[in-house]
C-alpha cells in the first residue's frame, strides 16, 4: 500500500496485512481497529483498515473510514480512490461519480485499474459509450493482462455494435482467466451473432460444466 508518504509501516499494520494475505481477515480485522483506536490521527492505521474492508468487499465500512485517513492526509490519492469505488458499490453514484471526475481531472486515465473499471462501467451504465470506449482501452493499454479490463472493453464494444473487437476483446479477457464464467457467457452471446454455432455451444458446454461443479462443491 504506497501512500503520500513512502516509509516504513508500522508493525501492526505490516502483521495484518500478513495475516489477511493468509486469510485470517478477523485476526487482521482486530489488530487493525485496535492499532486505529490507539491512533486516531495516524492516516496510515486508518486507510490500512479502511483498505482491509475494501479488499474483502465491505464496502459500507470501507468508506469512512477512507474518507477518514484522506481528511489526515489529503495527499493520500489511495484513500479518495477507494472511497469513490466503495461509493460506487454502496449506491452513492452522484457523489462516486464527482470524487472520481475529480480524481480523472487531477491525473487523466489510465490511473487506478479499480477506479478506472468501476467509472467504465459507470459510464457504460449511464449510456456514454464514447466515455466508456475511451476509458476501457486506456486501462487495457495500462494492464495488459488484467482479464476484466479485457472483459468491460468487449461488453463496451459489443454495446457499440462492434462485435468482431467485442469477440476479441472478450477472448483475450477468457485467455487470461479461463475460469471467468461471464466472459465465457459473453462470448456465447458474441459467438450466436455471427453464426458461430459451435464455438457458442462449446462456450455453453464449459458454463454447464462450471455450473455443475460449483453444485457438487
Amino acid at each position: 500500500m504506497a501512500g503520500a508518504q513512502s516509509q516504513r509501516l508500522p508493525e501492526p499494520i505490516a502483521q495484518a496485512m500478513q495475516l489477511a494475505r493468509q486469510g485470517q481477515y478477523q485476526e487482521a480485522e482486530r489488530l487493525l481497529k485496535q492499532f486505529a483506536e490507539q491512533n486516531p490521527q495516524d492516516f496510515q492505521a486508518q486507510r490500512a483498515l479502511g483498505e482491509l474492508y475494501y479488499r474483502f468487499g465491505y464496502y459500507a465500512a470501507a468508506e469512512p473510514v477512507l474518507e477518514r485517513a484522506f481528511a489526515l492526509e489529503p495527499r493520500d490519492r489511495r484513500s479518495r480512490i477507494l472511497s469513490a469505488v466503495c461509493l460506487f458499490k454502496i449506491g452513492d453514484v452522484e457523489h462516486a461519480a464527482q470524487a472520481t471526475r475529480k480524481l480523472l481531472a487531477e491525473t487523466p486515465p489510465p490511473n487506478d485499474i479499480d477506479l478506472s473499471l468501476t467509472y467504465a462501467q459507470y459510464l457504460y451504465e449511464n449510456h456514454d459509450l464514447n466515455g466508456a470506449l475511451a476509458l476501457a482501452k486506456a486501462t487495457v493499454a495500462f494492464a495488459p493482462q488484467h482479464p476484466i479490463a479485457f472483459f468491460w472493453l468487449a461488453r463496451i464494444l459489443q454495446a457499440r455494435g462492434d462485435t468482431k473487437e467485442a469477440t476479441r476483446a472478450a477472448e483475450e479477457s477468457v485467455e487470461l482467466a479461463p475460469s471467468l464464467p461471464y466472459a465465457r457467457n459473453l462470448l456465447v452471446r458474441l459467438y450466436r451473432l455471427q453464426g458461430r454455432a459451435e464455438d457458442a455451444e462449446r462456450e455453453a458446454q464449459w458454463l454447464k460444466d462450471f455450473e455443475a461443479q460449483k453444485a457438487n462443491q
